[in-house]
């Protein structure tokens, strides 16, 4: 499994049919939807968007509602008709209609669920209190490819991109993000008062008294804050360079402390293993040092509170009611999800190439591909072009760049092959729980099969064909751009090229943007780690960026009260940059080519091409999930992304005659000036 796969555009799914059947005007923009009391030098997002929710009320299960997740939930709609037509049916055994609708009736199936109550994790946890030594803990936990305190799997070599290895990288935190365990922040720290009553409450739902509850959840929170400390932050993980550690095995066990990783990969059933990845040393050093040194009780402890952990999704309601009332305190989410929404969500995630082979059948009209080749063709010559007019870099760099750009594998759809899932195994004698446990057990062979010590398959694809996303690969030098994205009001085949070139052509142009972004500039075309810069052009390429995370740094996320982190988004800020003016400049080469749209309810094409770009980021959002996603998330806020995106094209300014007076102007020395 490629794990290089960072830049990612997108968070959401969609459905084909509802859009099809929308009555809207040519140019697929409803200008209901804007809020013209605004001034759109003044807030643009608001402006081109401020009046959607009145159309589209926010349901009580989600904190964030805006376009995309209307789609989502209109595509759970549609995913739902494919997968409960199967179940309502009984299919012959071991066919793939017998998996999706076994495992749909196992997730539906509440009386049996609350009936097992705890019971399936309870299983687990009892082989766990039964390990008598720490060489058995760690057997069993390279028997079952757990691992407590750390991250393995099979990645690509940054550096020789076109060879698999075994990657290892910091883990064991609950909670994920260090910030959680170390933050003074009054909000944080009302997130890690709320996660720790929430894990006494899980432990609590498995037979645990109150006071053995809590004891177990103090000694569980010392330990993961005692790995906070040494974890690196989401910024330093954004640097390809400081994450990357190529060392033999035995040099592996030497930095972390006399580790015996050689007993643990050949346990693990990676006994090919010559050497490794390390990405974070210090942390990974440290969990090292905890395994052989911590008590084997406190060890066990973690083991079990990861099982009860990653398994309560599965169990009973009082554990899925459980998770929601914590769920809530980070989002804000007023109601939980529906039973049947759930149990859809959960079959196309764990069956996804099955779901989207059908999916892809049913919904994703072949030409759409053949108009999203030529958009991609049109984007790559007007990137080609800006990179050729760029002052600050050298013919010298510019050549290589263009050479990186031409080089760009392209795949839209969805794959040419689909993974054979013929041996995975969906048993409805068996709980929902363990079904889910052996599923990941399949996947984890069938990664080993096709990747352990083998090259890179470009053709290999990282994200399922209904998903409405986007990425590029860095070790592959690819943009992906799967079925469920080549839809409204991404891409409309009805709408004119203003809208279009608004939507999917910004979509497009970021992605190719993310190879020349903080982080993919760092690869060459054919995927490798390493600078191939002449280094005057590399300082200033810095200082550009730099400019733009300062830019970001002083936008408010919640007005008076909570900033953008810059640093942090700073790729996805960048690639917005380059997707908006690239995007445009395409535009401007299609109405060469095919001559001049029309102006449409008093906006020219230029002006569409804006609000087209806005209504993709149309919605409102909890305060508690923009918390939770300014200290998570690498993208900016939707509301910052079309501000702070469009103040700084020249192009807009140009379009909507922005004056120095508005409120989102930016002097043209401040402006950004990248790609």
């Amino acid at each position: 499994m490629i794990k290089k796969v960072f830049l990612c555009i997108l968070c959401a799914v969609l459905l084909i049919p509802a859009f099809a059947q929308e009555k809207k005007a040519k140019s697929g923009i409803n200008y209901d939807n804007m809020d013209t009391s605004v001034n759109p030098g003044d807030d643009f997002f608001k402006y081109a968007t401020g009046n959607w929710i009145k159309y589209n009320p926010q349901p009580p299960i989600y904190p964030m509602w805006g376009s995309f997740t209307k789609l989502d939930d209109d595509n759970t709609k549609a995913v739902a008709g494919i997968i409960q037509d199967i179940a309502k049916q009984r299919s012959k055994k071991g066919t793939i209609e017998q998996k999706i609708g076994d495992l749909y009736r196992l997730s539906m199936d509440s009386v049996r669920r609350n009936k097992e109550g705890a019971a399936p994790v309870l299983a687990e946890i009892n082989k766990i209190k039964a390990i008598s030594t720490r060489e058995e803990l760690l057997q069993y936990m390279t028997r079952e490819h757990d691992n407590l305190l750390w991250s393995l799997y099979i990645g690509v070599d940054d550096k020789n991109a076109t060879q698999h290895i075994v990657s290892i990288n910091q883990g064991g935190l609950s909670m994920g993000n260090r910030d959680y365990y170390l933050s003074k922040d009054p909000n944080i720290v009302k997130i890690r008062q709320a996660a720790i009553k929430h894990y006494e409450n899980l432990f609590k739902l498995c037979g645990y008294s109150a006071k053995e509850a809590k004891k177990n959840v103090k000694t569980i929170w010392k330990l993961e804050t005692k790995l906070a400390k040494a974890s690196y932050s989401i910024e330093q993980m954004r640097d390809p360079e400081a994450n990357y550690h190529k060392m033999s095995v035995s040099e592996l066990s030497k930095t972390c402390n006399g580790f015996d990783w050689a007993s643990y990969l050949r346990n693990y059933g990676y006994d090919q293993t010559n050497e490794v990845l390390l990405g974070q040393p210090e942390p990974v050093a440290l969990a090292c040092n905890m395994m052989m040194k911590e008590s084997l009780e406190n060890l066990k402890l973690i083991y079990i509170w990861r099982a009860i952990q990653g398994g309560s999704s599965y169990l009973s309601d009082d554990f899925v009611a459980e998770n929601f009332e914590f769920r809530r305190s980070i989002s804000g989410a007023q109601e939980m999800t529906p039973r049947w929404q759930r149990s859809v969500d959960l079959v196309s995630s764990l069956l996804n190439d099955a779901v989207g082979q059908m999916y892809v059948k049913k919904y994703f009209p072949p030409e759409a591909k053949t108009r999203m080749l030529e958009l991609v063709r049109n984007l790559q010559v007007c990137l080609g072009e800006r990179i050729k007019a760029q002052e600050w870099m050298s013919d010298e760099t510019k050549n290589v760049a263009l050479d990186k750009l031409n080089a760009y594998y392209v795949k839209i759809g969805y794959p040419d092959k689909w993974d054979d899932l013929s041996k995975l195994v969906i048993n409805p004698d068996k709980s929902l729980y363990e079904n889910v446990i052996e599923a990941g057990r399949f996947y984890f062979e069938l990664d080993k099969q096709k990747n352990y010590n083998k090259p890179v398959d470009r053709d290999e694809w990282q994200m399922p064909a209904q998903m409405v996303n986007a990425y590029y690969n860095p070790t592959t030098n690819e943009i992906c751009f799967p079925a469920g994205i080549l839809q409204p009001p991404f891409f409309d085949m009805e709408a004119d090229d203003a809208t279009n070139y608004g939507a999917i052509g910004v979509v497009i142009g970021h992605e190719m943007t993310h190879g020349f972004d903080d982080q993919g500039s760092q690869y060459d075309k054919d995927g490798n780690l390493h600078t191939w810069w002449a280094e005057n052009d590399v300082k200033a390429f810095k200082l550009a960026t730099e400019k733009m995370a300062v830019y970001f740094d002083s936008l408010w996320v919640i007005p008076g009260e909570l900033r953008s982190n810059g640093r942090q988004c700073l790729g996805e800020n960048i690639a917005d940059h380059g997707g908006i003016n690239i995007a445009y400049d395409a535009l401007q080469m299609a109405q060469k080519k095919h001559g001049r749209l029309p102006n449409e309810n008093g906006f020219t094409p230029e002006q569409r091409f804006f609000l087209s770009f806005a209504n993709v980021w149309a919605g409102v959002s909890s305060e508690q999930i923009l918390r939770y996603l300014t200290i998570n998330d690498v993208h900016s806020a939707n509301h910052l992304r079309v501000n702070g995106g469009v103040a700084q094209s020249e192009y807009w300014y140009k379009a909507f005659n922005i004056k120095p007076a508005d409120k989102l102007y930016v002097d043209p020395k401040e402006r950004v000036n990248i790609w």
